[in-house]
Formats: C-alpha cells, sequence, structure tokens
C-alpha cells in the first residue's frame, strides 16, 4: 500500500514542480542599475558584465553571493546575499537587499524577486590630496509634517501610514545623524553637535562653521507593504552652512535626490533619503574652497587685536650649564583656583606665554619668579582653538627668552621642556629628549617630542639646544603602556595666532 501511495504521489509532485517553474518564469531575476551608469558588475569575484545588468540568482552561485559595482573614480559598493533555506523559502540578507526567495534547489525558476530592478547609487572618490575639514552637523529642521509627505504605498496615502516615512520627522537627532552617517568617508570629518550644549558649541567654535539641513518635500510611490517597501523616493533639502562667530549664512543650495528603496521598512525612508542628500551636498565642487575660505577667516578673527612686542635682551651665559640655569628665570608658574601651569616670558616689559587652559576664564592671575617674588598678570587674549594666552604683568627689567625657528628643527634634534610638573614646589623644572617628529593633529602643526610633559607643565617652554624657544608645551598622551609622547605649539603658530610680532 504505501508503494502505490508513492507511486502516486510521484507524478503529483512532477506536474506541481513544472506548473510553478512556467508560473514563476524570469521572476528569479531583476535589472540591476547604478548611478552613473556603466558600472562593472562582480559575481562572487567575477566579472560578469556592466550596468544596466540583468542578474539571474542560480545555484552555482552558492549560498553567499558577493555581488560588487566597480567603477572608476567612484567607490565600489558591494552586496552580500546570503540564502538561506527555512519552510522552502530562500530569504537573502544583505546591506542593501533583504528578498524572500520560493525555491527549489533544483530548478532556479522557482526563486522569486519581488522587484523588477534596484539602482545602486555610487559615491565618488576622494582624491589623496583632498585635505579634510572639521564639519559638525548642528541640526536638521523639518519644514513640512507626516500629512504632507506626498505619494502612496500600495493603495494607501504615505502621510496616513502609521509607521511611514513622516513617522522619521518627529526625531530631528536620527535625521542630524543621517547626515552625519552620508558625509562620512567624505572630505568632511562630520559629527552632531548639538548648539547650546557645552560639547557642541565647543565643536562649532573649533570648526569655525556649522551645517543646517532642512527637509522641505517629499515623494514617493511605492510597491509593497506596510512593513516591507520597494521604489523611488524624491526628497527635497535645502542646506545652509553657517559661521559660527556671527551666525552668517556663508552657502545655501537646495537639492533634490531620488532614493532608491528596496525592502526597507517604511519609517526608514527618509533617514536614507537624507544620507543620499548628504553624500551629494559633499560632491559639490565649489563646497571645499568656500569652507576652507570660512575656516581662514575664522582663524583671523580669533587672533583678535595685533601685539608688537620689542625684542628682549639676549640673555647672557657660557655653556650648557650656565644657558639652563640663565633659561629658568624666565620660566614662571601660573596659579589659579584650579590649580597651576607654567609660562615664560618673552619681553623685557613683561608679555608672557602659557595655554588657555592653565587660566581658563580668568582675567587676572597670580605669577610666581624663579627669583621668588610674585605678580598678577592680566590675561590679555586667549586663542581657544591652539590653547593659548598672552599674559602681561606690570614691570620692566625682567629676564625674556628669545624666539626660536621651529621650521629649522632636525628630527632627532635635543629639546629641553621647563616648568613646574605636579606640584607648585617643583618650579622650574628642567627635562631633556628630542623632536620626534611634526604632526598634524585635528588641523593644527604639533612638535612631538618624548621630552617628560607632566601635569603643570602646561604652558612651559620647550627650548633648542642652543637656547632659543621653539614651542609651548601643551599636551601629553598617557595611558597604559604609553611613554614618552608629549606635544608642543610651534612657537611660530603660537606668535601667529595670538597675533604677536616681535622687533
Amino acid at each position: 500500500m504505501a508503494r502505490r501511495s508513492t507511486l502516486l504521489l510521484l507524478p503529483l509532485l512532477m506536474l506541481l514542480s513544472g506548473c510553478a517553474s512556467t508560473l514563476n518564469k524570469g521572476r528569479a531575476s531583476f535589472e540591476l542599475l547604478s548611478e552613473p551608469p556603466g558600472a562593472a558588475v562582480f559575481v562572487n569575484g567575477q566579472e560578469r558584465g556592466a550596468t544596466p545588468y540583468r542578474y539571474f540568482y542560480l545555484p552555482a552561485d552558492g549560498e553567499e553571493v558577493k555581488i560588487e559595482l566597480r567603477k572608476d573614480g567612484y567607490q565600489s559598493r558591494g552586496l552580500d546575499l546570503r540564502p538561506r533555506m527555512a519552510n522552502g523559502v530562500l530569504f537573502v540578507d544583505a546591506m542593501l537587499f533583504q528578498l524572500p526567495y520560493a525555491v527549489d534547489r533544483n530548478s532556479p525558476d522557482l526563486y522569486r524577486i519581488p522587484v523588477k530592478e534596484h539602482t545602486v547609487v555610487l559615491r565618488k572618490e576622494i582624491p589623496a590630496d583632498q585635505k579634510r575639514w572639521s564639519m559638525p552637523v548642528a541640526r536638521v529642521d523639518v519644514g513640512i509634517t507626516d500629512r504632507e509627505v506626498e505619494g502612496k504605498i500600495g493603495n494607501k496615502k504615505l502621510g496616513t501610514v502609521k509607521n511611514g516615512p513622516g513617522r522619521a520627522l518627529q526625531y530631528p537627532d536620527d535625521l542630524a545623524r543621517s547626515v552625519v552617517n552620508g558625509l562620512k568617508g567624505s572630505w568632511m570629518d562630520a559629527l552632531h553637535a548639538r548648539q547650546r550644549t557645552q560639547k557642541g558649541d565647543e565643536a562649532i567654535r573649533r570648526a569655525k562653521m556649522y551645517l543646517v539641513a532642512r527637509v522641505t518635500g517629499m515623494r514617493a510611490t511605492l510597491t509593497g507593504d506596510e512593513r516591507r517597501c520597494n521604489g523611488p523616493v524624491e526628497l527635497d533639502v535645502e542646506w545652509k552652512l553657517f559661521g559660527s562667530s556671527n551666525d552668517s549664512v556663508l552657502y545655501t543650495r537646495t537639492n533634490t535626490v531620488v532614493y532608491h528603496a528596496l525592502q526597507e521598512r517604511p519609517a526608514d525612508l527618509l533617514n536614507g533619503a537624507l544620507e543620499l542628500a548628504a553624500v551629494r551636498l559633499s560632491e559639490v565642487q565649489v563646497l571645499p574652497e568656500v569652507v576652507a575660505r570660512s575656516y581662514g577667516s575664522g582663524l583671523t578673527a580669533a587672533k583678535g587685536t595685533a601685539y608688537t612686542l620689542v625684542r628682549p635682551k639676549p640673555l647672557s651665559f657660557n655653556g650648557r650649564k650656565e644657558m639652563l640655569s640663565a633659561l629658568v628665570k624666565a620660566v614662571v608658574t601660573i596659579s589659579t583656583d584650579n590649580g597651576h601651569g607654567s609660562g615664560f616670558l618673552i619681553s623685557n616689559d613683561g608679555y608672557m606665554l602659557t595655554n588657555h587652559h592653565v587660566v581658563d576664564d580668568k582675567a587676572m592671575v597670580k605669577v610666581k619668579f624663579e627669583q621668588g617674588f610674585t605678580l598678577d598678570a592680566q590675561v590679555l587674549k586667549v586663542n581657544e582653538d591652539f590653547d593659548l594666552a598672552l599674559l602681561k604683568v606690570e614691570a620692566t627689567d625682567l629676564p625674556a627668552l628669545a624666539i626660536g625657528s621651529d621650521a629649522q628643527l632636525m628630527l632627532g634634534e635635543e629639546l629641553f621642556a621647563i616648568g613646574t610638573p605636579l606640584d607648585a614646589a617643583l618650579g622650574q623644572s628642567v627635562s631633556r629628549g628630542i623632536l620626534s617628529g611634526k604632526r598634524d593633529l585635528d588641523g593644527r602643526t604639533f612638535l612631538q617630542t618624548d621630552v617628560s610633559i607632566n601635569p603643570g607643565n602646561s604652558g612651559g617652554p620647550v627650548v633648542d639646544e642652543n637656547g632659543t624657544v621653539v614651542g609651548v608645551a601643551t599636551m601629553k598622551i598617557s595611558g597604559a603602556g604609553v611613554e614618552g609622547i608629549g606635544f608642543a605649539v610651534p612657537i611660530s603658530q603660537a606668535l601667529d595666532m595670538l597675533n604677536v610680532s616681535i622687533q
């Protein structure tokens, strides 16, 4: 009996398989497009053609199919297809794809792709010599309501879908993060910097500018349902770049982008489209020049009033031992309610340099000299970008350090740091090391040295083997297993950023 049942079932299974293959003929493929067109299509590392390209799933492609699009001048984009069998259904989990297929391992005609085509947007490559700029994204303003989102999903209006794209309009912080994600990989080092917060305002001040986006329109006609949908989404975005000093508009642009959704939640569409709009903004050719000009103007404004100082009388010494003993007389300990740091005189009539973080927001600080007396010093100006401050005490005929040439420093050249490390009782301590390198960090140039720089050394001078100042000690990298990595602002840069000249 069992054998007879099996014989009866075999023709039926063959019939069903044949019918399914006929009904689903051609649905195991989709048209793969790219913007711009003409991208080479690689499947599992083998070139198959160029976009527009029709991809057919074949069991020979394996259980994990890797599709990559390549085009000269653009970053490659990859799609990882990871099929698995579950109750007769093939699920494809991919970076851009999540496509269910009805499957019969022996018949690729039974595989089903629920979209006819999909477009992959390629991103332009960034030239290796392209300068990078910090770009705080302050916020994303919303100029439409969820009811003003135009279009449909199937037969439902987008604006009425409970978890539709309009839902994202209620979360502007998430939208700002989408802009940041879109700018990643470009020449802009983007970060979400919320205004009127300490960290946000600090990031904006350092960058000299900030970016604001405003969503002004959204349209889409999608297939699928409220769980997963497909199709093009048009988004209108107005961009404004503001200067941080007076909130003036430096640049404005409105762009409309088309984002191609594939098996995505309707609630995620706005974020994806906004990310693409940010990519397109980063590709605007004139924008790097606008940003560079704005940053330069911001730096100039931060320099403040110009000071012209009289070159100090040279300190008298013979040999290395006498040199250091003479130099420490021009180095001071600066005390505030929050602690202490170091500084040094650059003129005989009482002008001196230190770090901004040593004086913080104080107008007056106490300055103790190696000779034992203490004077009040006025904080004339600070430059927070470079962590610098210019101070003045009312005195004459004080010993001052000569200004050296940091541009002439050679790798491995001997350097000395003078300051007050750890405790005020350790005033005018001297440490020795070498120049380890010249580094660009966060858009600024630093001298790297293995000279011992500890808390309290900040603001003290770094001098060369001739006894002239080449840098202002500013920070040290510390941590488990990290030793001998200190940094100083080059003296030429310190004077320039404080708008100080010595004649």
